[in-house]
């Protein structure tokens, strides 16, 4: 194909997001969703059991890749951010050079915390012993260098930690000296889904930290069906699209959702060809915890909403980092006020009515008699798809 043929990101995107459309208005209209090959029983003591819990967290939070921010999080030279969710304290530097580093958050002397607040300043001194490091991570300041008289200064410098850039998106695997995140691998077929939203350009307008007093995969569940529309959410979310209809692709372990939006009744009887542009494009679910809400705002405009979902130190607490971002070709000369209170709204909603009611469950399922079982129906086919995926990696890791 000629470099002339070859369709941008912003028409791969419309293709893409029209795709969705198509799919869920089938569906609307039909009044069907997509559905498995049938309901599916869960153990409590996947939500409950300490054992399980910290497998988890080991396995899918700490010996894989994590998506933890995207550049706009941190996009200049001298840029800090602090990840704490993962376990280990974690530390991002952007270099001089524009290149993004990670590294444990913990000076090599008497391993103290490095950082605490992010600033842009080009040294990192630790403020135990005044040990200070430059942002690649090299040892700069040795007080007392005569009481380290014999160590190598470049044997000091920080612990790396492996991290990938790639499209926006940035992973990071909570592995010291670990092999480099092939992004690509990761992502699989997601990858080019991915790619045309273009998330390099994206800024972030508003961001918050909702703790739940669930279990992550509780609080993760809800982001994936829309069975719970209309009863948890009649006034909110139910009011915006179809409950119990939804359309959905997986990605190797990844997904995509479609949900119908009440707006599309008023032409989905119409021929595609007058249906009016539409920047909706459903949620993308990346493994382990996180979603990518590209969706509208009610004045039109895309609007990124990203909820990165982190276990607790309990297998009854997690946490949830929020941030709507506004897509970098949303260039119309508007304040950020509208991406704002979408934030706030989205916010809201899942905070009091979504994490509320994975509260209450939570504290159920530790309750819960012998031999109870949760049922996750045909119409709630992801998380099925979810939590088969977790429980094929925690059995290959029990194997090895």
């Amino acid at each position: 194909m000629a470099e002339a043929d070859t369709p941008s990101m912003e028409e791969l995107r419309r293709r893409s997001h029209q795709d969705l459309r198509r799919r869920t208005i089938a569906h609307m209209q039909a009044r069907t969703t997509d559905l498995s090959d049938g309901p599916r029983r869960i153990d409590p003591a996947v939500y409950v059991d300490p054992r399980r819990f910290e497998e988890e967290k080991r396995e899918l939070f700490r010996k894989r890749p994590v998506c933890v921010a995207l550049t706009g999080d941190i996009p200049n030279p001298g840029d800090k951010m602090l990840v704490d969710a993962l376990g280990p304290a974690i530390l991002l530097t952007r270099g001089k050079d524009g290149v993004l580093r990670g590294f444990l958050n913990m000076c090599p002397h008497r391993a103290a915390r490095l950082v605490n607040e992010c600033d842009a300043r080009s040294r990192m001194t630790c403020r135990f012993h005044g040990w200070t490091f430059n942002l690649e991570g090299e040892l700069i300041g040795l007080p007392g260098k005569e009481g380290f008289a014999g160590i190598d200064k470049a044997e000091l410098g920080l612990i790396p930690v492996p991290v990938a850039e790639w499209h926006g998106m940035i992973f990071v695997r909570a592995a010291p000296n670990g092999d480099p995140i092939d992004v690509e691998e990761w992502l699989g077929p997601m990858a080019g889904e991915l790619a045309h939203l273009e998330l390099a350009a994206a800024r972030p307008v508003k961001s918050s930290m909702i703790p739940a007093g669930a279990n992550w995969k509780y609080a993760f569940d809800t982001y994936g069906e829309s069975y719970h529309f209309a009863t948890l959410h009649p006034t909110t979310i139910g009011s915006l699209a179809f409950s119990n209809t939804m359309t959905h692709r997986s990605h190797g372990r990844h997904f995509r959702i479609g949900f119908p939006r009440a707006d599309f009744i008023d032409y989905g009887d119409k021929p595609e060809d007058q249906w009016p542009p539409s920047d909706y494009g459903g949620l993308y679910m990346v493994f382990p915890a996180m979603v990518i809400n590209v969706n509208t705002l009610p004045d039109g405009g895309m609007f990124y909403g990203i909820s990165r979902v982190f276990p607790g130190e309990t297998p009854d607490q997690c946490v949830t980092l929020m941030t709507t971002y506004r897509p970098g070709h949303e260039l119309d000369g508007r304040p950020d006020d509208a991406w704002a209170a979408m934030h706030d709204f989205i916010e809201k909603v899942v905070r009091t009515e979504d994490y509320s009611v994975s509260a209450e469950g939570q504290r159920n399922l530790a309750h819960a008699p012998e031999g109870f079982r949760m049922v996750f129906g045909a119409n709630e086919a992801v998380l099925q798809k979810q939590h088969a995926e977790i429980d094929r990696i925690l059995a290959q890791s029990n194997e090895s």
